[in-house]
């Protein structure tokens, strides 16, 4: 259960370090729904930035997005290598996807490539 926490110290929170990953990305997925930056970083486990933009409408489907993409990265950490940190941005799209959906799109991003 310890597991499925998502402690501060595993969140990008500050514009430099967007910008740091954003610059040294290793890898760039384009999904239906995402654009996922990968990017290393010095820490022993994985980062996550997620990134919903004004464009993608409302602010209840703005957090509705955020909060799928915060909770697949929770409850699927072996999705997520460690020692990389990795943005999600959200593309506008016409409907809110749903869990199983972004599920989907992730894992088939960063399961099918090796960087």
């Amino acid at each position: 259960m310890s597991n499925e926490l998502l402690p501060k110290c595993e969140r990008l929170k500050k514009k430099g370090e967007y910008r740091r990953a954003d610059t040294y990305k290793k890898a760039r997925f384009i999904t239906r729904h995402l654009i996922i930056l990968v990017a290393e970083n010095s820490y022993p486990h994985a980062r996550i930035g997620i990134t919903v933009s004004k464009k993608t409408g409302i602010a209840v489907r703005r957090n509705r997005i955020k909060r799928l993409l915060r909770e697949i990265y929770r409850r699927n950490k072996d999705l997520f290598k460690d020692g990389y940190d990795y943005i999600l941005i959200s593309r506008p799209r016409g409907r809110t996807p749903e869990y199983g959906e972004l599920y989907r799109e992730i894992s088939k991003a960063l399961g099918s490539h090796t960087w």
